[in-house]
């Protein structure tokens, strides 16, 4: 199950100002940390907020909550910048990551159909599009599996729509890795479909996509070895094993 979005929302009056620039580098620079520092970062970016908008101060009162915020918040930057690596590689667009050619699949097409896509292009999930190629699902390799056992059918009798997620999460071209990093931490997935403006599939970023960008720019950084390796590592597991295997013939009716 996610675990919900918790958050704080800044204000109009926040935008521009030094506070939420902070907040905003922070954010990012979190993305590596452990899970216990983003979640004590949340309640302490909940609070300095709360200092930042308050209505009930005035004046002095006011300027010096606000001057305590920003002094707050440039100290554990501070010290982040110490501890937590640069993360300067996920500010870069999704459209520098991405892969355009997605193969698609239909809710009409047959497991079997969708299945020997996955098999000849070494894929483990194809997005599910509806009319002018908006994605409205996703499919897994696991999905196929677990309708074959449940539904008791064959591959070619089932259709994509009985075994697809009725949940799907994606994302922009233009937003930066941090932000489609994100959503897969939160929601729990490896890959997120990329949409146009018009909610058109327009690419796919996957975990792999995101480790290989950052291995391949890796060795042009200040990174440490380990995180250098952590990136070859992963980018390594998520390269495709073969180009085109002809499936294995169906089972004889």
């Amino acid at each position: 199950m996610s675990r919900p979005n918790r958050r704080p929302q800044s204000s109009p009056d926040l935008e521009g100002s030094e506070l939420e620039g902070l907040l905003s580098e922070l954010r990012s620079r979190l993305q590596l940390a452990s899970k216990e520092a983003q979640r004590q970062w949340e309640l302490m970016e909940e609070r300095l907020l709360d200092l930042e908008r308050s209505d009930a101060q005035r004046g002095g009162v006011r300027e010096a909550a606000s001057d305590v915020a920003v002094s707050v918040a440039r100290v554990f930057r501070d010290l982040v910048q110490r501890h937590a690596p640069d993360t300067g590689f996920f500010r870069a667009p999704v459209h520098d990551a991405m892969r355009t050619r997605v193969y698609v699949c239909s809710p009409e097409d047959t497991l079997a159909r969708a299945a020997q896509v996955m098999w000849e292009k070494d894929l483990g999930c194809l997005p599910v599009c509806g009319p002018g190629r908006r994605p409205i699902a996703m499919l897994t390799d696991r999905d196929i599996s677990m309708a074959a056992f449940m539904q008791w059918k064959h591959l070619a009798e089932a259709s994509v729509e009985s075994a697809m997620s009725h949940s799907i999460f994606t994302c922009s071209p233009d937003d930066e890795l941090a932000q489609a990093e994100e959503i897969m931490r939160r929601q729990q997935v490896r890959r997120l479909p990329v949409v146009d403006e018009q909610g058109v599939l327009v690419g796919l970023l996957s975990l792999g996509d995101v480790a290989r960008y950052v291995h391949q720019r890796s060795s042009y950084s200040n990174g440490t070895p380990a995180q250098q390796r952590l990136a070859e590592t992963l980018a390594a597991i998520c390269e495709p094993r073969f180009h085109s295997i002809p499936p294995p013939p169906p089972p004889a009716p």
